[in-house]
């Protein structure tokens, strides 16, 4: 057997698919090789677990640490890590928590979890400093105008929920929690600061939808004129935008 195949068995051990490598791990005075292999895999466990546990730090505090232990056990044993690299870890899990039974009626639960494997992807993206020309957008002819397209800076993420997470994230980070309807419709840009923090700016759905469009490229030509009009000025305030370039129709 070569080594690829060696690490590939046990691989598959550590998530309960099979016990050969058992056949390889010698026996200690206290423990048989079963034993040992038994303590590999709880610490491989116990090791992601943490990883998902640091990413998912307020869906933690949302379930308790005994049910997300366990419902994390489940996602780790059916989407293992793919590389050692934990930081990259834990992408789908909000689906996963989605399809529980057991959280059915907490459909805040899965959207917290995904509002924070947001939060960690924003909180690892380079900054990009420039800043809007606003001089040199004035200087567009009119004519013109139609045939910009806004770029937004890749500190930039947005992120829309039917439970309004901004309200439940705040009281949890602020230690307030009290009961709440958080059956609202909530819209957000997040944004990484030079600090490494990331702030929340709160959206009006006119504003999402129109960030949305400018995401996908597309030229204000390309973009109903009521929708620029009802959220344009007000993204241009927030400070999204780092430049623009004009595309020739």
């Amino acid at each position: 057997m070569n080594i690829k195949q060696l690490q590939r068995q046990f691989s598959d051990t550590l998530l309960y698919k099979n016990d050969q490598i058992a056949e390889q791990i010698k026996p200690k005075k206290a423990f048989t090789s079963n034993e040992l292999l038994q303590i590999y895999r709880n610490n491989f466990v116990m090791g992601v677990t943490e990883a998902l546990s640091a990413t998912y730090q307020h869906t933690l505090s949302l379930v308790g640490e005994t049910f997300f232990n366990t419902v994390a056990r489940g996602f780790i044993l059916s989407h293992p890590p793919k590389e050692n690299n934990m930081m990259t870890y834990g992408d789908g899990f909000s689906e996963y928590l989605h399809d529980l039974e057991q959280l059915k009626a907490l459909p805040y639960v899965a959207e917290m979890a995904r509002f924070e494997w947001l939060l960690e992807q924003t909180t690892n993206t380079k900054l990009q400093t420039l800043a809007l020309d606003f001089q040199q957008l004035k200087s567009i002819p009119t004519e013109q105008l139609e045939n910009i397209s806004f770029q937004i800076a890749t500190q930039v993420s947005i992120f829309s929920s039917k439970q309004n997470i901004q309200h439940l994230y705040r009281m949890i980070i602020h230690k307030q929690i009290q009961e709440t309807d958080l059956n609202q419709i909530c819209y957000l840009a997040l944004k990484k600061q030079e600090n490494f923090s990331v702030e929340l700016i709160l959206l009006s759905e006119a504003e999402f939808l129109l960030l949305q469009q400018i995401m996908q490229q597309k030229r204000m030509g390309q973009i109903a004129p009521q929708s620029l009009l009802e959220a344009l000025p007000q993204l241009l305030e927030k400070d999204l935008f780092y430049g623009f370039t004009l595309i020739n129709a």
